[in-house]
């Protein structure tokens, strides 16, 4: 559908509303952020309740009124919502408000064997915009601009990277040179042809998952082929390995920043400049961390990540469970944002391992075996029955003593009983979504929560 001029007219200016200050809102006082957070609450709750069918009838079960919330904390007030809840039946979280513009529908890669829909308005992606200054400010500080550099993104073709840049050209005035000038590449193709085409089009910054990164230096490294370094890689997506981490900013050169988002919530937070953690946009996406039982845990213990999405008022999610395992860090970042900090993902919580005695193990029990093998770039732990594994590793120069090393740290974690296969691979192949999974379980996350 053609819009008109007048409406794209509108979303310009609405756009450009909602960038103003956006790069500093990090380094506001928390009292600033956290009034924005309690007008974001107040505002979408009582949205919830009037237009959403899954919020109305729960709040009205439970005999509680939209002006009851009147800040973050009341938003445990409702139940959690299950991700398998959201893949059954989309419709029932979907707003019945008649909107202007049609919507923006993505779906997720599938990787956890649920693949869900969400649905966005046009004003929350026009948001996520303005939203991604916050982070865009780090990776131009590192460019050493602002705007007009190169970034590429390899990715898969069902990411909605491309389609939101669409939506931004079709329904608003942007100059035909934006901000950034942008290479769409496929994570499918072979690295001899992403590398290939990078050196010609010589980005200062490249996007892609971190699972991915890890596949495309662990090919550089062995291989020595002339490469194009851009000032930064970013991933948004998937983990990153430390082994890769390091490998990319210490034998290449290139400054590594991540950020945490999914599509029920587009930006969640971000790695700054100090690397201590991710920033939580908490106006935007607060976050709760819980035990398996839904209750909060106590600060620096891990748990499941549970968000609430203050900002698309289609698909409406309030204290959703994510299904990654994270803590909260306790101590401010010294770069001065005042935004609280978050560890790195620890990984999923259906990826705990059950053997066949019935002991549940955490999924960085399994990371911490490679967590000091310097040049493993990539690995996954794939659990074939209760106390059968197969390892796939990604590198690994002298693998006699790595295979020792590997075999030995299982049994001290897993027992001796386990069995263990560890095969040494050039590549591990992504899922459909084009994620690597380091850790596949047998243990579906609804199993955990019986």
């Amino acid at each position: 559908m053609k819009n008109s001029l007048l409406t794209r007219l509108k979303w310009t200016a609405y756009l450009a509303r909602q960038l103003r200050g956006q790069s500093r809102f990090p380094y506001r006082s928390l009292r600033v952020i956290e009034r924005a957070q309690e007008r974001r609450v107040r505002s979408m709750v009582a949205h919830a309740y009037n237009t959403v069918p899954y919020y109305r009838e729960t709040m009205d079960r439970l005999g509680v009124a939209p002006e009851d919330f009147r800040g973050v904390g009341d938003l445990a007030r409702l139940p959690i919502v299950e991700r398998d809840q959201l893949q059954r039946d989309p419709g029932y979280f979907l707003s019945t408000e008649p909107r202007e513009s049609p919507d923006f529908e993505t779906s997720s890669g599938g990787s956890t064997g649920a693949p869900r829909t969400v649905r966005w308005d046009t004003a929350a992606i026009f948001q996520n915009a303005a939203h991604s200054e916050r982070e865009r400010s780090i990776i131009a500080g590192f460019v050493g601009r602002f705007s007009h550099y190169r970034e590429s993104v390899i990715t898969t073709p069902f990411a909605s990277d491309r389609k939101i840049q669409n939506i931004y050209r079709e329904r608003a005035l942007l100059p035909s040179r934006a901000l950034l000038q942008h290479q769409y590449l496929s994570l499918f193709d072979s690295p001899e042809t992403n590398v290939r085409l990078l050196n010609e089009f010589k980005p200062d910054v490249i996007r892609s998952y971190g699972t991915y990164f890890a596949h495309l230096f662990s090919y550089l490294h062995a291989t020595g082929v002339s490469f194009h370094r851009p000032k930064v890689v970013f991933y948004d997506a998937a983990e990153l390995p430390n082994t890769a981490r390091r490998l990319i900013n210490d034998a290449f050169g290139i400054h590594v920043l991540s950020a945490y988002q999914a599509i029920e919530a587009f930006k969640i937070g971000f790695e700054c400049e100090r690397h201590s953690g991710l920033h939580l946009n908490v106006d935007l996406y607060p976050l709760r961390i819980v035990n398996e039982g839904g209750l909060d845990v106590s600060p620096e213990e891990n748990g499941d990540v549970v968000v609430s999405n203050l900002v698309n008022r289609a698909t409406v999610l309030l204290n959703y469970r994510l299904g990654d395992i994270a803590h909260f860090l306790p101590a401010p970042c010294a770069c001065g944002r005042t935004l609280p900090l978050l560890s790195f993902i620890q990984g999923r919580s259906d990826d705990w391992i059950r053997l066949s005695s019935g002991e549940l193990i955490h999924p960085q029990a399994a990371r911490t075996i490679f967590t000091e093998e310097p040049t493993i770039w990539q690995y996954q732990v794939m659990q074939e029955e209760p106390d059968r594994f197969h390892v796939l590793i990604v590198g690994g120069d002298d693998r006699a003593e790595i295979h020792a090393r590997v075999m030995r740290r299982f049994a001290e974690q897993f027992g001796q009983n386990i069995r263990m296969q560890v095969s040494f691979v050039d590549e591990i192949a992504p899922t459909s979504g084009g994620k690597v999974k380091a850790v596949v379980s047998l243990t579906k996350a609804s199993e955990l929560r019986q």
